[in-house]
């Protein structure tokens, strides 16, 4: 069962579940019995929706209106009523979490009226493609077996396909790009993507990409901006024939990504109607769930799926569409009644929810002040209006001169909830009030973080914004990307000027400047400042010409441009970079370690931050290595931090959780908190140029990976013609359109404030400032703050404020944090644990030698004093390092759980033995140590290189995965000839194997288990499994014959049911065959 299904087995098989042998009499269900039997009373709206007749129909359901209430209590009615069977239905939604909660929630009303065993069917809408795919792709050629790439092996098969590509007419159109195969790789993925989700055929982006490049020759006559449109169409178009090779390469090799499931069920679908009728036959109604977010592919397999007047109900609130980004449309659900009409061809019926059951009045009045615009451009999204029982609710709104008054304010303000919260669940039984702080940034994230740990305030960060911008694991990720790349220059000068080496401004301009003239430049350029220089050291370029940091670290030049402590950090960051790159070809995870260790970022964190924050994402940032893996089952340094880049790009989710601690506040984006409530809510940072924050996306006539709004289906009138023949020039035509697309984005900022307000209960608190660090202009409230300001103002003053709206700085004023936006790290270590290491190391030097240091309040363990580190300052930093090393295993020891995880690719032998030893497996994964060499594993390794040489089956294999490691029995070359003799007395010697040292892959629980079965033997119409055992008993695992029977079962194409497996003690020539159907059985239940 696909990990996507939470309920229901396939689509086309003779049932969709049996619950129609439990079909119960038809009720006469009014709207009083269906309020009584649910427990709760229906709002006149909802009842209207709910009660609606069994045909297509769209519930436009606003913010915290009870879209799952409805749809369940849709279900239950028409179960009652005997209208469908609760057995036959369908629902589709995004995440596994909604999946869950609606099917849950389905089971729960549908019992309510008497189906209590009635099971229905709920699929994420990908996952119910792909087992359209599963179930018919055989009439397309689609193999079942068919790879699923994850997302770091499809960049790895695309780059890989990319650079292999030199015929002419892919050859001259990649040299003409000028780009490397890396970024031609991340654009043309990023077009392929957003043409499935749009349903757009490649072909059709070189006919228009074609057609415009001749308007715009003629029109623009080739030059300025015409000239640059045309060069990102050409672009364009050959990026459109790549994803067509693309294509191609996925399918000769039975791979396909997730990206390409609906677009192959489409495929089924329309070769082949009578699937169409299949999947129906077995439906009484479906139900479609956050319909906003669905993309134009989706929309079209539903439609051809479901249209005609199959009873559809499609729930969403297109205020909330903010996945614009990522290919949803949000015209689905506003053309929803022409998408999906009735039998007789009308328009389907629209419903409009607008009782808000979540939020307090004065926060749904601030939500539709801001919304006004935007609830006019879709039909049926009505203001939000609180039931009469509604709980009061307040909102406060400020605006701050700096970034830093702003979060202290926020600091306090959260810190003073905080307690109240804590002091009510303290002496209230079970209160669940909750805190989150929204943001739109990770830089922010971390910026919040801080400040609230700082004050004492538990937190908890979810997501890739709290692993990457974490201070050690980006010191981390800098050197692996400098061992490397030698030209990861930003990572370069990140660790030269970073805590440990502290190299200034004035010194990196000068290293910039001999890697100029290293690279052939010579002269001074002329720049304003030193500031400049380093900026031009490391700007971008293409990677054979660029200007290389790490050449001028190499050979600075003359020493005396320098100051005496960047000559140090010079030498030794070359050295460090050296003796890593002697060990790249690490496993990943131990290269990371290593990398971890080199810096010494464990032992800073650990002082810096007692928490434990960033020695917690230390650990989830190596566990992740171990989740990341290349098309060979391991992965390379350059893959890993590839993927890394992509989950940047692409909005990959790292999966990075701090533990949660009781009461602790929620830190998260908004994107992450669509769907989710808290009781108090604070959103800051709402200013111009920095909410919504991130880097914004590309253009199409700026970026030639992305779509043209011409060829989408949702295309605006204003946006879909370009360029206009009989119009302005293409200048102005190009600014006017630019306007307009700005103005489209700008609409997607406002779903986004309007999600962000909309979590909130009890109280909202809404923030901006005038400067933030670094900025040389101040950037003042947004829109939507002055908006929100103006709906407090207009409110009851009981329940809404303005706390503070500084004016505006005058013309020409300075930023007053210029100079103090940067944040230290590590930070400055407290007074008291300073004073406590001062005084341990003072008292080993005077145990341990007979010249005492001189120990004194001024000395710094954070700061140099520019002169480099004296042998004393040396000695006290080793045991400095040494006793935070030993702290951080002792608050690893204290922690109640900490999760580790295993990795998408395991070994056989680590498998079995994190079932049988689950703790000392973590403890490995996550300190992982060297291992000392054994004599008698290498007679081991002997031992079965003997055997198969007997067999005449010797297999090729790198050193590494040579069988015996594991027999460590073999304590003598004696005992290793004693076994060769006794191996001839066993029945096994003078067979035929039909393997030896068979190497295998088996998915168990969602990971690919690897080893090598020592023997496999064929009798008659059974397989047996062998392993040899060159000792005793004692290292017997049943569950390691268990994998061996399901991974020969699947090599041979058998039922596991037709394998035997057997130990073999060779000293002794027992067999010992233990039952092990029902570890089989289990291993099969992971998945």
């Amino acid at each position: 069962m696909s990990d996507d299904n939470v309920s229901g087995d396939n689509v086309s098989g003779d049932n969709v579940n049996n619950a129609s042998a439990n079909h119960a009499v038809p009720l006469d269900m009014d709207r009083g019995g269906l309020d009584a039997v649910l427990g709760f009373h229906l709002s006149d709206s909802q009842w209207e929706a709910v009660s609606a007749p069994l045909a297509p129909g769209v519930i436009v359901a606003g913010a915290g209106t009870g879209k799952t209430t409805s749809m369940s209590a849709r279900v239950a009615y028409l179960s009652a009523i005997g209208a469908v069977d609760p057995g036959r239905v369908l629902g589709l939604t995004f995440t596994n979490k909604a999946a869950s909660a609606l099917v849950s929630s389905i089971r729960s009303r549908v019992a309510s009226v008497g189906f209590a065993e009635a099971e229905p069917s709920v699929f994420t809408y990908n996952a119910f493609a792909s087992r359209v795919v599963t179930d018919y792709g055989l009439r397309i050629g689609h193999e079942p077996k068919a790879t699923l790439l994850t997302d770091g092996l499809r960049y790895q098969h695309a780059y890989r396909m990319v650079c292999s590509l030199n015929d002419d007419e892919v050859g001259e159109g990649l040299a003409r790009m000028g780009r490397r195969p890396m970024d031609v790789t991340d654009l043309m993925l990023r077009l392929d993507s957003e043409l499935s989700e749009l349903a757009i055929d490649p072909r059709r982006v070189v006919e228009h990409d074609r057609a415009l490049i001749a308007q715009l020759d003629v029109l623009g006559s080739g030059r300025g901006i015409a000239r640059d449109i045309a060069e990102k169409a050409q672009d364009r178009m050959m990026l459109a024939v790549l994803i067509e090779r693309w294509r191609e390469y996925k399918t000769t090799r039975d791979l396909w990504e997730y990206i390409d499931q609906v677009r192959l069920a489409q495929r089924i679908v329309d070769q082949f109607p009578d699937t169409i009728s299949d999947i129906r036959s077995r439906l009484d109604i479906v139900l479609l769930d956050e319909y906003q977010d669905t993309s134009i592919a989706q929309r079209q397999l539903l439609q051809t799926l479901f249209g005609d007047g199959f009873p559809v109900t499609a729930v969403g609130d297109p205020c909330q569409a903010i996945y614009s980004w990522r290919g949803a449309s949000v015209d689905n659900i506003e053309s929803f009644p022409q998408h999906f009409p009735r039998t007789d061809q009308r328009p389907a019926s629209r419903y409009s929810l607008a009782e808000n059951r979540r939020s307090g009045p004065a926060v749904l009045h601030v939500a539709n002040e801001i919304s006004t615009e935007l609830r006019a451009e879709h039909a049926g999204a009505d203001p939000l209006i609180p039931p009469g029982d509604a709980s009061p609710a307040r909102v406060d709104v400020g605006l701050f001169d700096t970034i830093e008054t702003e979060v202290e304010f926020l600091a306090t303000r959260v810190g003073e909830v905080h307690a109240a919260v804590e002091k009510r669940r303290a002496s209230v039984n079970g209160s669940d009030e909750s805190i989150a702080v929204l943001c739109t940034t990770g830089k922010n994230i971390r910026r919040v973080d801080r400040a609230l740990r700082a004050r004492g305030i538990p937190t908890r960060v979810t997501g890739a914004a709290a692993l990457l911008a974490d201070p050690a694991v980006a010191d981390t990720r800098a050197l692996l990307e400098v061992v490397h790349e030698p030209t990861a220059n930003t990572s370069l000068v990140r660790l030269l000027a970073g805590a440990r080496w502290r190299v200034g401004a004035r010194d990196l301009a000068v290293l910039g400047e001999r890697a100029y003239a290293l690279a052939g430049w010579h002269g001074r350029r002329d720049t304003d400042s030193i500031h400049d220089d380093l900026n031009d050291a490391v700007a971008g370029s293409d990677a054979v010409e660029v200007t290389a940091l790490a050449d001028a670290l190499a050979d600075p030049g003359p020493t005396e441009h320098y100051s005496p402590r960047a000559i140090e950090a010079f030498a030794e960051v070359t050295d460090l970079v050296t003796r890593m790159r002697a060990h790249t070809s690490e496993p990943i995870s131990d290269f990371i370690a290593r990398a971890v260790r080199e810096l010494g970022v464990d032992v800073e964190a650990a002082l810096a931050d007692p928490s434990g924050t960033s020695t917690s994402a230390l650990d989830d940032f190596h566990a992740l290595a171990a989740s990341v893996t290349e098309i060979d089952g391991r992965v390379s340094l350059g893959g890993f931090l590839t993927w890394l880049r992509d989950a940047e790009r692409f909005n990959v989710t790292i999966p990075h959780t701090r533990p949660r601690v009781p009461g602790a506040v929620e830190i998260m984006t908004v994107f992450a908190a669509k769907g989710l409530e808290f009781t108090h809510v604070f959103v800051p940072f709402v200013c111009e140029k920095a909410f919504p924050g991130g880097k914004p996306r590309g253009r199409w006539l700026t970026s030639p990976g992305v779509v043209p709004w011409p060829l989408r289906r949702d295309v605006p009138p204003h946006l879909a013609v370009f360029p206009d023949a009989d119009g302005e020039s293409i200048s102005k035509q190009s600014d006017r359109y630019a306007d307009h697309l700005r103005a489209l984005e700008e609409r997607n900022n406002e779903r986004l404030a309007y999600v962000a307000l909309t979590r909130a209960e009890e109280s909202l608190t809404v923030t901006g400032h005038w400067w933030g660090a670094g900025q040389s202009k101040p950037r003042g409230p947004h829109r939507f703050l002055q908006q929100i300001r103006a709906a407090v103002e207009s409110a009851d003053p009981d329940m809404c404020r303005v706390v503070m709206w500084a004016p505006a700085p005058p013309d020409g004023a300075d930023n007053p944090i210029t100079g103090n936006g940067g944040v230290s790290w590590p930070q400055p270590v407290v007074p008291s644990l300073r004073a406590e290491l001062t005084q341990a190391a003072a008292a080993v030097q005077a145990t341990n030698t007979t010249e005492p240091i001189a120990v004194t309040e001024s000395l710094s363990l954070n700061e140099s004093s520019g002169g480099g580190e004296t042998a004393d300052e040396q000695r006290v930093r080793v045991w400095h390092e040494t006793y935070e090393a030993l702290m951080e295993d002792h608050r690893l020891d204290q922690v109640d759980e900490h999760v580790v995880r295993l990795g998408e690719h395991v070994g056989a032998t680590t498998f079995l033995r994190a079932l049988r030893e689950p703790d000392a497996v973590a403890l490995d994964l996550l300190r992982p140590m060297p291992r000392q060499p054994s004599r008698a594993a290498t007679r081991g390794v002997a031992w079965h290189a003997w055997v198969e040489t007997m067999f005449g089956q010797q297999s090729l294999m790198a050193v590494d995965d040579l069988p015996g490691a594991a027999d460590k029995d073999i304590t003598s070359d004696a005992q290793l000839e004693k076994l060769k003799e006794a191996f001839a007395n066993t029945r096994y010697a003078g067979r035929e194997p039909v393997g030896v040292e068979r190497g295998f892959s088996v998915v168990l629980g969602g990971r690919v288990i690897n080893g090598r079965i020592d023997a496999v033997f064929a009798e008659e119409d059974r397989f047996e499994v062998v392993d040899w055992k060159t000792g005793g008993t004692a290292s017997i695992d049943s569950r390691q014959l268990a994998v061996y029977r399901l991974a020969w079962a699947q090599i041979a194409g058998v039922s596991w049911r037709d394998v035997d497996a057997a130990f073999v003690m060779v000293a002794t020539g027992d067999e010992i065959r233990p039952d092990t159907d029902a570890e089989v059985e289990s291993l099969l239940a992971l998945d």
